[in-house]
């Protein structure tokens, strides 16, 4: 039944991945394929497993506990605050707060966390800044 449940918010959600896509235009492409093409596959592949997952569902039936949902619900509110925090605090603190947290609520030791999600942010920052050429924001911190 959860299957089918997320099958269909899944399928709904990649549709409207697909719709707000093919409606995304842009002066100028900066890119071989332009904006549009990755949102419209990860559209066409989030259908493709919801309807398959609709078709077929698990025969498990694991239901989430309390505290699976929990950790869920905190995931989401995390990542929302981590788009709160992106442009102002820059990649790599918001990066780095958002991971720390995220180790420690799936059970890392604080100061463990704390060190892979920095040198996590900072190693990321530097492959999509100078590797990939990407605007990523540096936030306020360190002078953006």
């Amino acid at each position: 039944m959860f299957d089918r449940l997320f099958a269909g918010a899944l399928l709904c959600l990649s549709g409207l991945i697909a719709w707000t896509a093919y409606h995304f235009d842009v002066p100028f492409q900066y890119e071989p394929l332009g904006p549009k093409a990755f949102p419209l596959i990860l559209s066409a592949v989030m259908a493709f497993c919801s309807v398959w997952l609709f078709v077929k569902p698990s025969p498990n039936k694991w239901a989430p506990t309390g505290a699976v949902l929990l950790k869920l619900l905190s995931g989401v509110a995390l990542m929302t605050g981590y788009a709160f925090l992106f442009e102002k605090a820059g990649f790599i603190v918001s990066t780095a707060i958002v991971g720390t947290v995220f180790c420690i609520l799936f059970g890392e030791k604080p100061v463990r966390a704390i060190i892979y999600s920095v040198i996590l942010s900072v190693v990321s920052y530097f492959v999509m800044k100078h590797l990939l050429q990407l605007n990523v924001p540096t936030g306020m911190l360190f002078g953006g």
